[in-house]
């Protein structure tokens, strides 16, 4: 403690002050001051005019805390400065009018070297974490030129972002940087690097950047090509970053056709896609891509009900593409895992994704193909009760007070799901000559039958389906 003692003598650190800090009559460390918040950890560090400054954690995250009042001459919005002198932490407010910009420009080099550092240590498994300690790089910096927190400085967690760097729980990394360790635990170091890297590139773009070494990693690894294009799916591009991408690069290509396809115009894509084959045909990405625009085009000889049940199979590719696979998992992390069939059933039309899908790719689509899937999304998810099974052949009917007639339908696999009794939450879609059941139902507990129907008033609320499935059944009343 002694030598941190040295080293910090002197030094000043600054931070923004808000209403809720001064009412809990404490200053959050996470980020700003989290070298004072691990100098005050344990026995804490003298007042200047009396008193302790002590570190407190609360879920996690560190605060300091100071005798009763200690900042009750700080305003919310107050720029606090506390400076170390003489072994004792002086609280002061400062407006940072006039700061030397030399030394936050200083402070912006050290943090991105130390990002980039960080990052690769954590790559090759060296560190849990793809970033750098923000206390550690104070420190360095107060090695390297005692004189670089002399003067109070703009507070580190918005000069660091500003200077496009991600701050995680007391943490600096490169935008982009893979916090979510599991998610890259497959990857090579060198993919995690490339992924990085690329997603900071495409993030921080300003006009008239160079991303030619960004298209370079991209076209190094058809795994982070992979990666990166599902991710501009799920966000496209801007404008002006797609103008920046050269179009004579498969990988630049790829991402322009995803970004197209993330916002809904699948035929534009498509064509993109044509070019990327033509540059890389051997391209993996773009392979799949062209595969399921091809098979949005059915043969035209097939029935209708034939052509039914393959437009089901391309609604179910379509909403867990990487746009809208949101949908599907949003239900899961409400439900149960095991259901996540049937949940991709009621991401589809809860969500209306049937429609959106007509939107971007209806094109290639038959008139009574178009037909039949406006049918589908007017159809609702009903609760049914099994009348009776016999071979393929399966006879429902609605459950509630007026069910209706009875509905016989002939299936391979229903009928091996389910027995005379059962509860079955489902649709059953039109095929061109009759219901259908396309996707998997949900069996239902006949003792929880009211509280099922009671979900099911349109419009239904997907969310509390997939919750219901995981509540345990209320007690039946006596």
């Amino acid at each position: 403690m002694s030598e941190l003692l040295r080293l910090s003598e002197g030094a000043v650190l600054t931070h923004l002050a808000t209403r809720a800090e001064l009412a809990a009559d404490a200053l959050t460390a996470v980020d700003d001051l989290r070298l004072w918040a691990r100098l005050a950890d344990g026995e804490g560090v003298p007042l200047a005019g009396g008193g302790v400054v002590r570190t407190v954690v609360d879920a996690g995250e560190p605060s300091l805390t100071g005798p009763t009042g200690w900042l009750a001459g700080v305003e919310p919005e107050d720029m606090v400065a506390l400076r170390l002198r003489d072994g004792k932490l002086e609280l002061s407010t400062t407006t940072l009018t006039d700061f030397p910009a030399e030394r936050a420009i200083r402070v912006v080099e050290e943090f991105g070297g130390q990002a980039l550092e960080g990052l690769r240590a954590f790559a090759e498994g060296l560190e849990p974490s793809p970033g750098v300690s923000i206390d550690v790089v104070v420190l360095e910096l107060l090695m390297k030129a005692p004189e670089t927190f002399a003067d109070p400085l703009p507070p580190l967690a918005p000069l660091l972002r500003e200077a496009s760097l991600e701050l995680r729980g007391g943490r600096v990394g490169i935008v982009g940087a893979p916090w979510e360790v599991g998610s890259v635990a497959d990857l090579a170091p060198l993919d995690i690097i490339r992924l990085a890297l690329v997603r900071s590139a495409l993030r921080t773009y300003d006009e008239g950047a160079d991303l030619s070494k960004a298209v370079a990693y991209l076209s190094r690894s058809e795994t982070v090509l992979a990666r990166i294009a599902d991710e501009v799916e799920r966000e496209p591009l801007g404008p002006g970053l797609i103008e920046a991408l050269p179009r004579d690069e498969p990988a630049a290509l790829l991402l322009i056709a995803r970004s197209a396809e993330g916002e809904g115009r699948s035929f534009e894509a498509a064509g993109i896609i044509t070019e990327v084959l033509s540059l890389a045909p051997d391209l993996g990405p773009a392979q799949r891509d062209a595969a399921e625009y091809a098979a949005c085009r059915t043969a035209p000889d097939d029935p209708l009900p034939v052509r039914a049940a393959h437009l089901f199979r391309q609604l179910l590719t379509y909403v867990h593409r990487p746009a809208r696979r949101r949908l599907i998992d949003d239900l899961v992390a409400l439900s149960v895992r095991v259901a996540e069939p049937a949940l991709a059933d009621l991401a589809l039309f809860e969500n209306d994704v049937v429609g959106e899908f007509l939107d971007a790719r209806g094109d290639w689509l038959r008139d009574d193909e178009v037909e039949l899937l406006e049918s589908w999304r007017r159809t609702p998810l009903r609760l049914w009760d099994v009348l009776d099974v016999a071979g393929d052949r399966i006879t429902l009917r609605e459950a509630g007070s007026d069910g209706g007639e009875p509905v016989t339908l002939t299936d391979e696999l229903l009928p091996q799901q389910a027995l005379p009794g059962d509860l079955m939450l489902t649709r059953l879609l039109g095929d061109g000559e009759g219901p259908r059941v396309f996707g998997h139902p949900f069996k239902v507990d006949p003792a929880r039958r009211e509280e099922m129907l009671a979900l099911l008033v349109d419009p239904v609320d997907p969310y509390a389906v997939a919750a219901f499935f995981r509540r345990a059944g209320r007690a039946p009343a006596p």
